[in-house]
Parts: structure tokens; sequence; C-alpha cells
């Protein structure tokens, strides 16, 4: 470095001497043909390297006016001013690209938030919004663009979140509404940098759904457990403390053994919906004719309806293919599914009313398994609640059917498990219709399974 600043001194200084020599000789020979070769030489000396200053300046001025304006054109330059103006343009491009990268860099960090689930917003000293992402928006009810530079608590005007933010205590994060109304989100503020803050926030509504759910259903639990328990330790007292006739203690143990039964069938449901929720996803190379379940169905229902019920089966197939129509999936899955759907049709029509069992293969190959009774229907604003566990339309009418609140929970988990979902149909005072649909990956026609198996051998 030092040798190349020496060379360009030197070179500086050998371009003035040399301009100086050149305009003094060229002087000297002007003053001698006018009788003045003293002054003539010197004159010429001083002009020559005058010419030179004045052009070194004119350059340096160009080079100043570029800099004023580097989006101008810069002419070629030679010497001392073109190795600066290269010098410059190099720095110049090496910061532009410096720039770049970081631009890239915060564009990527700032795609990587939008991508999260989660709002971010940031807040200077003066709690004035500098940017927010798409998702904070969303949850505060504000624009991403137009809301810039305004201050926050102009803008969001919930109680809980304005005094949290002026109480300046950030350890725990508060509760406050979705802009929707529909929800709650939680909101953390964090202190970065010179009084910033960085205010987080995440949509609980689905938490909080679950919880209250979870609640719900433990509640309910032991509520169903608490009052058969009741029962039967009212009626134990009785038998052990008060004379009974034989007549008195068969009625008693009768109906000690409904409330066993019925914890019974409360425990064997729940582990039911346990092993359907812990369970990997049913296989789809395990294949049952769909007649002989559909028989087996019309049996169960008969035998539970004791003939109070005419109970019809029809299985249609729209494909035309012919041959036994196979279901795939877990057999004892599908059987308390459709055995569900099929008692609580016994259980909720009126003795005499028909059922009706149908199997309908669909011509794209997918397959729809209905029941439809003739009970007394469902009114609309209950249909959206039946699959929650232990939601009851009339929890007096089902307890004294039997039923636990856990069928149709059952119903809608192995369904979904095997691709397809439940539909229900009803209108109060005309009967009530729950469909099952199965996807066509888990349908065949046994002779086409068939057919192929022997081309492939």
């Amino acid at each position: 470095m030092a040798d190349s600043s020496n060379s360009w001194l030197l070179s500086r200084v050998g371009a003035r001497i040399g301009a100086a020599t050149a305009g003094g000789l060229a002087g000297w020979l002007l003053g001698r043909w006018l009788d003045f070769p003293a002054l003539g030489a010197l004159g010429g000396g001083s002009v020559a390297v005058l010419a030179l200053s004045v052009q070194d300046s004119l350059k340096g001025e160009a080079l100043l006016d570029w800099l004023r304006a580097p989006e101008t054109d810069l002419r070629d330059m030679n010497g001392l001013w073109g190795e600066v103006s290269h010098g410059v343009r190099r720095l110049l491009q090496q910061k532009d690209l410096e720039a770049a990268t970081e631009r890239a860099r915060l564009a990527e960090f700032l795609s990587a938030i939008q991508a999260s689930p989660n709002g971010v917003m940031l807040l200077n000293a003066t709690e004035h919004i500098t940017w927010i992402s798409d998702m904070a928006a969303e949850h505060f009810g504000l624009n991403p663009e137009r809301d810039l530079q305004q201050r926050v608590t102009n803008l969001v005007r919930q109680p809980a979140f304005v005094q949290y933010l002026a109480a300046g205590d950030y350890r725990e994060p508060v509760k406050c509404m979705l802009s929707s109304g529909r929800g709650h989100m939680m909101i953390q503020v964090r202190d970065y940098g010179e009084g910033l803050k960085l205010v987080l926030s995440q949509d609980i509504t689905e938490r909080e759904l679950a919880d209250n759910m979870r609640r719900d259903f433990v509640a309910n639990v032991s509520h169903e457990i608490r009052t058969p328990l009741t029962v039967l330790s009212g009626f134990i007292e009785t038998m052990g403390s008060l004379p009974l006739t034989d007549v008195e203690r068969k009625r008693v143990i009768g109906l000690m053994s409904q409330q066993a039964e019925r914890m019974q069938s409360l425990v064997a449901d729940l582990l039911t919906l346990a092993t359907i929720e812990g369970s990997p996803r049913p296989p789809s190379d395990r294949w049952w004719d769909v007649e002989k379940l559909m028989q087996r169905l019309q049996a169960d229902g008969l035998a539970l309806s004791r003939e109070r019920h005419p109970i019809g089966l029809r299985l249609q197939d729209a494909t035309g293919q012919g041959g036994a129509m196979q279901l795939s999936g877990v057999e004892s899955e599908w059987l308390s599914a459709m055995g569900n759907l099929v008692s609580n049709a016994v259980r909720y029509t009126p003795e005499g009313q028909p059922i009706d069992i149908c199997w309908s293969l669909l011509a794209d190959g997918s397959a729809e398994f209905s029941v439809k009774d003739g009970g007394i229907g469902i009114a609309p604003e209950h249909i959206p609640r039946l699959t929650e566990r232990f939601y009851r339309v009339d929890g007096s009418r089902s307890r004294e059917t039997g039923g636990t609140g856990l069928g149709l929970s059952i119903v809608k988990h192995v369904v979904q498990r095997h691709g397809g979902e439940l539909r229900v149909a009803s209108e109060p005072g005309k009967g009530s219709t729950f469909t099952l649909t199965v996807p066509a990956l888990r349908v065949r026609h046994q002779a086409v399974a068939v057919a192929t198996a022997d081309s492939v051998s």
C-alpha cells in the first residue's frame, strides 16, 4: 500500500515537473523571439502548471457532481481522477451489494415471521407501530400498511391490553378478545433495545375449547358414574337394614343389575373411545363382506327391538359391476359405529314404526351406509352438537333408553379414522337419517379383486 502511494506521489510530482519544464521551454523559445527569454520561460512554465491544475479541478468537480447524484453517468477519466473514480465506484458497488444482501436477509426473516401461526408486532419507544405481521393484524383488527406509525393504544382499545401495556410488568401474558369477537388471544410483551417493545399474540380459541371440553368430559363422566353408584349404594343399604319380602328383594336386585349394566356400558364405551383415539390409522388391505355385515346389523337390531319394530335391509349398487361388495378397515370398529346407529334407531323409535338399514355403492366408487328411523326427530339447533361426548337432546329420556351419551362420538371417530364422515338429516316429527360416507379406496367388488389377482399371477 505504501509503495503504491509513493509511486502515485512520484508520478504526480513528475507530471507537474514535466509540465513546468515543457511550458518553460516553450515560453523561453517564445521569449527569445521577443527578446524576453527569462520572462518567457517563467510565464510558460506557470501557464503549463496552471492549465494542468485547471484540468484536475474540472475532473474533481465532475467527480463531486457524480457523487451528489450517483444515478447520473460519469465519463471515463485517466490519471489520478480516473483511479479515484474507479475506487469510488468499486466502494459504492461493494456497499450496494452489502445493502442488498442485508435487505434479502431482512426480507427472509420477515417472511419467516409471516409464516408463523403467532402474531408479531413491533413498537417504538412511544408505542407507535413500526412493523406488524399479517397474523397480528388479524388478531388485533389492524391494517399492516395503513396503521404503521400509529399509536397502538389509539387503535386497540381493549381495557385489558391497554392496562397491561401501561403497567410495564410483562412477566405474565394477558388474555384478550380477538378482533372478530369469536375467541380469545394470549398477548405477551417483551422489552428490547432502547424502549422498544415486541408484542406477541397467539390465538387460544381452540385450546380453550379443548380445555372446556376436557373439563365437561370429566364432569360428565363423574356425574354418569356417580348416579348408578348412588343408586347401588342406596339399595345395598336398604337390603342390609330392612327386612324385604322375596318380591321386594327381586325388584331391588333387578334395579341394581340395571345400574351395574349401565356402568359397564359406560366403561366399555369409554374404553372404546380411548382405544380408537390411540390406535394407528386403520389398514386398507383387510376386506370384509358387506352383505354379511349388514345381515349381522339387522339381526342385532331385531334382537334389541324384540320384534317391536319392522327393520328393513337394502343393498344397492349403482356401478353395475356385479359381484360381492367389500369394505376395508377394522371390522370391529365398523360394527361398533354402524351398530350404534342401529341401536339408537331402535331406542328412539316408537313401537311399530319402521327402521330402514341401507348400504349404497355410488357411481363414483364411494359408498354410503344409512339408518333411517321413524322417531320423533331432532330440532336443527341440536344436530351440530350430537357427536359431542355426553351431549343429550333429552337427558332423562336418553337415560331411560339405556344410552351412555358416547355412541355418536364413537361413530364420528370411527368413520373419520377410515376417511369418511357422518351426516345427520332430521326434522321434528318426521324421524332422522344418519349416514356414514365411505371413500372409494375402502370399497371394492370381490369379483374385480379376484380378476386382478389372476392377471397378476
